[in-house]
């Protein structure tokens, strides 16, 4: 008797252990924020350098190279946003999460268009589609201030 309950109580521990160690490989809110954050700390330098007188260049005429600025600027973005993806989430947090991944892939879209539209030529649709992709950055932060992210914050000086 005494061998079944030992022989127990070690099954007991063994599933109590890695029961335990599952829950510690969920993260907390804040671990994932200190994980995505350098992620979008990088991609907004990226930016910054991808993007550096974009604003001149529309202004000057420069459609084109502006437009393959923006694309440029949205594949970057959408690189970032595969990396974010793959980062492990707190499970409450999940469906939140993936509201704000879903305005994240919208932006990288309009970002896009805001650069075919500028290489075609069309200042007007190109200051539409970033209208459309700073509405979905406020939307996005809406979803994500809770996490209280500084730099996957987005801002429209973010993209300029």
């Amino acid at each position: 008797m005494r061998g079944t309950v030992g022989a127990f109580a070690a099954t007991v521990a063994a599933l109590l252990a890695v029961a335990g160690a599952a829950y510690a490989e969920e993260p907390t809110r804040e671990q994932y924020v200190a994980q995505v954050e350098p992620i979008c700390q990088a991609n907004t330098n990226a930016n910054k350098r991808i993007l550096k007188g974009v604003r001149d260049r529309v202004k000057g005429g420069e459609l084109r190279k502006a437009g393959n600025q923006f694309i440029r600027a949205s594949d970057a973005f959408g690189k970032t946003v595969q990396e974010i993806i793959a980062v492990p989430r707190p499970p409450s947090d999940s469906p939140r999460l993936e509201k704000w991944f879903k305005f994240l892939r919208i932006i990288q879209t309009d970002l896009r268009k805001v650069g075919s539209s500028l290489k075609a030529g069309n200042k007007v649709k190109a200051t539409h589609e970033s209208i459309r992709a700073e509405r979905s950055g406020n939307a996005a932060n809406n979803v994500s201030f809770i996490f209280e992210f500084r730099y996957c914050r987005i801002t429209p000086s973010r993209f300029r």
